[in-house]
């Protein structure tokens, strides 16, 4: 008894017809010609048609798209015929409102005992929401492969070499400059050029702080130098970002920024304090020599020691002043507050006057060639400063020299002052960088004295009255300095 009652329990679960008609996907049977002869409930639920409307009144064909039946006749029919299955095709069947739904055709042929095909069943499956999701994901690529292409075009367009590694540090984009200045053809990525231009003090450094970054994930900073051409160098700054995914790095971005002028100009200002403290050092450490000498001789009478350590102390304290002078006057410069007070003066008694001075402190012969007066407007305290400069110069760099000597000659509505010496002379190459700031010649061993301030001060002085300065020198041919006002 108890048989019987759970045979007819599962007699009431399996009903496959139930089971046929509300299936989660579509079935549908026709013969080889496509004559549809059955159809489920749910495939006429998708499709909007009334059973009598489909069976045997229309043929599958008819519920596919232009381009489906050119498919279906072409490959589907072929291909259940030869395998007795396909699986997963693609297709859009036309709704009874015109409408296409995309659908996936698996079919499964029936043959009789001789092996013809009789009739097919095929099951459909609404692709909507998987073609939605294909669609969206062709377009996340599209976007994605936009987004990459701007971000390359934004990288070509700057100065700078941008980069990108994977997270195993291995260089996988380049921008066009950093192609460029390393020389990658079509931007093909070679390591080993890479590193090649890297300078030879900082490559085994640079190796071993990147691979120590890749296995922390910190930033990298590091100044090195790199070739721009063979033993040729810039320093550059190196920078790279990790960009994680959740916990880990799924890839470096990385810049080479062009430091040089930076590093140099941080050079040259560490050379600058480091000369000027031993330029000031030099006359403070005699001025206490001196004024410690002057202490013990202070309650005595005056004695000519006593008036030789007075003169020295004066020296002293007027080159520290000519020192803290230059300094002040570069600030000036610098802050554009170097004002010029223009007034008419005699040029020429102006040039004996300082002649006349320094003749005081040099044996060597100063003679000035001119004679009369020449009256121009100017700032005569600036212009004295660089005649100053000049015959100072001469005085100290040429002290073999037979004479130095002064000429002014007229050039039209202007005049032009040479102060020219027979000593050793500047190098060719190393005259157009004389009126720099904080340049000083170094020759054969002899490393001039001064802060390399007072050349640059001359020609801003200069300049800013409208005038023009220059030297002109070669090794053992003497210097002739001159500016035109």
């Amino acid at each position: 008894m108890a048989g019987n009652v759970h045979q007819d329990i599962l007699a009431s679960l399996f009903d496959a017809e139930t089971l046929y008609q509300q299936a989660p996907c579509g079935y549908v049977s026709f013969y080889p010609d496509g004559t549809i002869i059955k159809v489920n409930q749910t495939l006429l639920t998708l499709l909007q048609y009334e059973e009598p409307e489909l069976v045997y009144t229309r043929k599958f064909q008819q519920l596919i798209s232009k381009g489906g039946n050119i498919h279906y006749e072409m490959i589907f029919r072929p291909l259940v015929s030869m395998n007795s299955t396909v699986k997963e095709l693609s297709y859009e069947i036309l709704k009874k409102d015109g409408s296409i739904l995309p659908v996936l055709l698996s079919a499964r042929c029936i043959k009789d005992s001789t092996g013809k095909m009789v009739a097919i069943n095929a099951v459909i499956t609404d692709n909507t929401d998987r073609k939605k999701y294909e669609t969206e994901l062709l377009l996340a690529r599209r976007q994605a492969e936009n987004e990459k292409l701007t971000f390359q075009y934004l990288a070509d367009q700057i100065p700078e070499m941008i980069w990108t590694a994977d997270a195993e540090g291995q260089i996988d984009y380049v921008n066009e400059r950093f192609s460029q200045y390393f020389r990658l053809k079509g931007r093909e990525i070679a390591l080993s050029n890479i590193l090649a231009r890297i300078h030879p003090d900082d490559r085994k450094n640079f190796t071993e702080i990147w691979t120590t970054h890749i296995s922390s994930g910190k930033d990298l900073h590091m100044e090195l130098r790199l070739a721009y051409e063979p033993e040729k160098y810039k320093w550059h700054l190196v920078k790279a970002v990790a960009y994680r995914t959740g916990d880990k790095i799924s890839k470096w971005f990385g810049s080479c920024v062009n430091i040089d002028e930076q590093v140099k100009a941080l050079k040259e200002k560490d050379e600058f304090i480091s000369i000027a403290s031993h330029e000031l050092k030099t006359p403070l450490t005699g001025l206490m020599g001196t004024l410690q000498l002057l202490d013990r001789l202070k309650d005595g009478p005056m004695t000519p020691m006593a008036s030789k350590m007075i003169g020295q102390a004066n020296r002293h304290v007027k080159k520290m002043n000519l020192l803290v002078a230059d300094l002040l006057n570069v600030s000036r410069l610098r802050e554009g507050q170097l004002a010029l007070n223009m007034a008419p003066f005699d040029l020429v008694a102006l040039l004996n006057e300082v002649a006349e001075q320094l003749q005081q402190e040099t044996t060597i012969p100063i003679h000035i060639t001119i004679t009369g007066n020449i009256s121009l407007t100017a700032d005569s305290v600036r212009i004295e400063q660089v005649l100053v400069n000049f015959i100072s110069n001469a005085i100290k760099y040429a002290v073999n020299s037979n004479s130095i000597e002064i000429t002014i000659t007229r050039q039209d509505e202007h005049v032009k002052v040479s102060v020219s010496d027979q000593g050793p002379g500047i190098p060719s190459e190393k005259l157009p960088f004389i009126f720099d700031r904080y340049y000083r010649v170094n020759d054969s061993g002899m490393q001039y004295s001064g802060l390399g301030l007072g050349l640059f001060i001359c020609a801003e002085i200069i300049r800013r009255h409208g005038g023009q300065i220059g030297a002109d020198s070669g090794t053992g041919q003497g210097a002739t300095f001159w500016f035109t006002l």
